[in-house]
């Protein structure tokens, strides 16, 4: 088999598996389906534009080289719009299109009838380098942020990289009396190679995005299953987990800890009245506030219906005592906007200080929950305070 036809079939193969990848992503992974749609396009343009090069390698038609040098320009935009939407960084709707319009101006109004194609050529792959270029600029601090500087590092050098070969060879286009070794060796020689760079650096920038994909989709996932999808809150998996760790660090340390558990008055009644999505306001609305006022390292989670828990490490009753008043107080000056009527809201709160190292997690649970219920038996809007048994 000829070298060229096999970097045909390697073209093919490559380009369609990561195009058939984006659109899996976009269609089944929950990727963005703007994203999955300007990387699937970047790769078909990117491939396109390779296959031409190899077909007329040995032609001296203008037409299917600058064909191929705008394909590329096209699909470093589509490259550059995903990561865009993919980060949620700011769309330069405008910078692309006055990038791709010199080039293409360039290219088909005075390279092509000129017959000029290294010129051409030389235009397409120089707004290339500026697109990959910005790309890599804006998309460094982003990516840190979220994946790491190992990963932002990875991707700031492949696309400094390809870059860099760009710009080489939009200088060698433009000044081809420039001696240089590739010259010297043969030009069947040179395509292959320059494909063969072109298609690793396309597989390696396919593999570090498809990285970024999995992970932010894992984190997702992670996200989802220790958090409650209505408030944001953690859920009541989470927050037993660690509880767990709290009670062995006081058993082990001898390092204190407080419990609240909070339930919303009268909540049915606002569910009757007004229906169950004026109650997920309710709910979304007392966990912004008790957030809001937990200390940092308080945990804040959504225990089960309309009844909320919230941890205090290194916290005894007095300051305790504060914090669920402060919480309460909190709660009590929410309105809450439903259609033209305000719904006013309170909660009860039993709280239950753990200092004892031989008192188990469900016994600090029962104490808790025995406070609630008094809270609400003695009128509602109040805290109560578990004392801890002489016999404990």
């Amino acid at each position: 088999m000829e070298a060229s036809h096999f970097l045909i079939i390697y073209i093919l193969v490559t380009h369609t598996l990561t195009s058939g990848m984006w659109w899996a992503a976009g269609s089944w992974m929950g990727l963005s389906r703007r994203a999955s749609k300007h990387w699937m396009l970047s790769s078909a343009c990117f491939g396109i534009g390779l296959l031409l090069t190899v077909l007329y390698a040995d032609s001296l038609d203008t037409v299917q080289w600058m064909m191929a040098g705008l394909l590329v320009v096209v699909g470093a935009v589509s490259l550059r719009r995903g990561m865009q939407t993919f980060l949620k960084l700011p769309e330069t709707a405008c910078e692309h299109a006055l990038v791709t319009l010199v080039a293409v101006g360039f290219a088909l109004i005075v390279a092509l009838p000129m017959g000029w194609r290294g010129g051409g050529m030389a235009a397409c792959t120089a707004a290339t380098a500026w697109v990959l270029g910005r790309l890599a600029l804006e998309c460094f601090r982003p990516l840190r942020a979220e994946f790491g500087p190992e990963t932002a590092a990875t991707h700031a050098t492949l696309m400094g990289l390809v870059v860099m070969t760009f710009t080489v060879t939009a200088f060698a286009l433009t000044v081809p009396e420039t001696p240089s070794p590739w010259r010297q060796l043969p030009r069947d020689m040179v395509y292959q190679w320059l494909v063969m760079g072109s298609l690793t650096l396309s597989i390696l920038s396919s593999f570090v995005l498809g990285y970024v994909v999995v992970m932010r989709l894992v984190r997702r996932l992670e996200h989802l299953s220790h958090h409650d999808g209505l408030t944001g809150l953690l859920n009541r998996r989470a927050i037993e987990a660690m509880l767990d760790r709290e009670v062995q660090r006081l058993q082990r340390f001898g390092q204190p800890f407080s419990l609240l558990l909070i339930d919303i008055d009268h909540f049915k009644r606002i569910n009757d009245r007004l229906g169950h999505a004026a109650g997920d306001a309710v709910l979304a609305a007392v966990a912004g506030a008790l957030k809001e006022e937990a200390r940092e390292v308080d945990r804040v989670a959504r225990f089960g219906g309309e009844e909320f828990c919230v941890v205090l490490p290194h916290t005894c009753e007095e300051g305790a005592l504060h914090a669920a008043e402060r919480l309460r107080a909190a709660v009590a000056a929410l309105d809450v906007r439903w259609g033209d009527e305000g719904v006013s809201v309170t909660i009860s709160v039993g709280l239950a200080c753990a200092e004892h190292p031989t008192e188990t997690l469900s016994q600090l649970l029962r104490r808790a929950d025995e406070a609630l219920y008094e809270a609400k038996a003695a009128g509602r809007n109040r805290v109560v305070l578990s004392m801890l048994p002489a016999a404990a």
